[in-house]
């Protein structure tokens, strides 16, 4: 962000350099998720063939997709362009601020907590079919510490930055969408549970027909995302697919972002209070 952008005023939206490669990271991001998620079919498929099953490498990637888009949901913030506000101008303005502090903290606190969870991964100590730590997570003083002082840092840096004022996303959409395979990475081993417990250590438990289901809808979302971040890193002549118009159908897209916005606000600040109590206590 250089000085020609702090100087904008608010509410106008700003795209440029930053943003602009933010755009291409977010895209590079995408493809690698959805190249991670068609490998999956791939393990399970091995798995199911195998006349000694292995599912160490389908939970490992599985680990993966559903860790990788933390950090970069604030990618998909900014990829679009944003807007400067002052909390105190209004009460609208201080409340996207605190929305928009809240989703900071959580994304930084945990992927400060995603390190120390696979650091064993980056020593050396374990292979890709291993990804799961071994016993419980120890985090420690430090880490406790850096989950505090990462966030405070990168949102103090920003506010100085702007004066007081802080960047909030132009367009909240393409980093909400991206809340909805991130959940259902999460709750699909809630949604089986129920009716095959022993999932994780079977490869028979691959049969169930939700996990497929829900692994089939988690790659064409993904899919979406990729269409949709597409033209916005290499130009509008890759767009390809539905129109992204104001029409009727754009206006019904629109509001099918509101439930996942509503729960990326709801779930960083409740996150963010959870992260500083709970670092504070182990500090």
């Amino acid at each position: 962000m250089d000085e020609e952008d702090i100087s904008t005023p608010n509410d106008e939206t700003v795209t440029n350099a930053t943003t602009a490669i933010l755009a291409k990271v977010f895209f590079g991001f995408t493809v690698l998720y959805l190249v991670l998620i068609l490998t999956q079919f791939y393990w399970a498929g091995v798995g199911l063939l195998s006349p000694d099953p292995d599912t160490s490498n389908h939970a490992a990637t599985g680990n993966i997709i559903a860790t990788l888009p933390i950090g970069f949901i604030l990618v998909g913030l900014y990829v679009t362009g944003y807007t400067t506000k002052r909390p105190t101008s209004s009460l609208f303005s201080g409340a996207t601020v605190i929305a928009v502090v809240a989703i900071f903290w959580t994304q930084l606190a945990n992927f400060v907590y995603a390190l120390y969870t696979y650091k064993h991964i980056f020593s050396g100590g374990a292979q890709l079919s291993s990804l799961d730590p071994p016993g419980e997570v120890m985090i420690g003083t430090m880490g406790w510490a850096l989950m505090l002082l990462l966030p405070l840092s990168v949102i103090g840096y920003l506010f100085y930055t702007f004066k007081g004022s802080f960047p909030v996303p132009a367009d909240w959409r393409l980093a909400a969408f991206t809340m909805i395979p991130y959940i259902l990475s999460h709750v699909q081993y809630m949604l089986i549970w129920p009716f095959q417990e022993g999932f994780i250590g079977d490869a028979e438990g691959m049969s169930s027909a939700l996990h497929p289901f829900n692994g089939v809808l988690i790659m064409i979302l993904v899919i979406e995302l990729v269409r949709r971040t597409m033209p916005l890193a290499l130009g509008e002549k890759f767009r390809f697919g539905f129109s992204d118009g104001d029409g009727s159908s754009g206006k019904i897209a629109t509001y099918l972002y509101y439930i996942p916005m509503a729960m990326l606000i709801l779930m960083s600040l409740g996150g963010m209070v959870e992260s500083i109590t709970t670092a504070i206590a182990g500090l």
